[in-house]
């Protein structure tokens, strides 16, 4: 081809408007789904968040409510009570039941041995349950290069012992 026949064609090219819906889907596409996935993720591990600091507050105040001797570490009922307080925040239940999100483990909450404190000349005790589980993410924390997360939760009660 000469010159002066291309032109036309390059000018016919740069006029042509066919394409550029295609091209604009084809940039703003991979945005618009990491933002709808990140959103997804963010959901998810407020969701799980939220679940974890429920059960970690309901083991605790079931604790504080289980008639224990002070410090509760001498009394018999004491490992009884603590492992099912984990169950308990693990799944929601007393007895039976499966795990609220899949990778909680009665292991993954904690509760520490609660020491006798004298309040106003009362005698009583404060119940800490803790816990530190898994994320169970949807995938684009790995896709992204992030690393496995895990929540934490904690929750203090004063033993009543009803």
């Amino acid at each position: 081809m000469t010159a002066p026949t291309t032109r036309p064609l390059l000018a016919r090219l740069c006029r042509d408007r066919r394409g550029t819906a295609v091209v604009e889907t084809a940039i703003v596409l991979p945005v618009i789904m990491l933002l709808l996935f990140g959103l997804m993720e963010a959901g998810r591990a407020l969701y799980q968040q939220h679940t974890l600091a429920k059960t970690v507050r309901d083991a605790a105040r079931y604790l504080a409510r289980v008639p224990l001797a002070c410090p509760a570490t001498g009394d018999a009922n004491w490992a009884t009570a603590r492992s099912t307080a984990q169950h308990l925040a693990m799944t929601g239940q007393l007895t039976g039941g499966t795990a609220l999100v899949s990778g909680w483990t009665e292991a993954s909450f904690t509760v520490a041995d609660p020491a006798c404190v004298n309040w106003s000349g009362r005698a009583g005790q404060m119940i800490t349950m803790s816990a530190n589980v898994p994320y169970q993410d949807l995938g684009l924390l790995g896709y992204l290069g992030l690393g496995p997360m895990r929540l934490g939760a904690s929750n203090q009660q004063v033993h009543i012992g009803e």
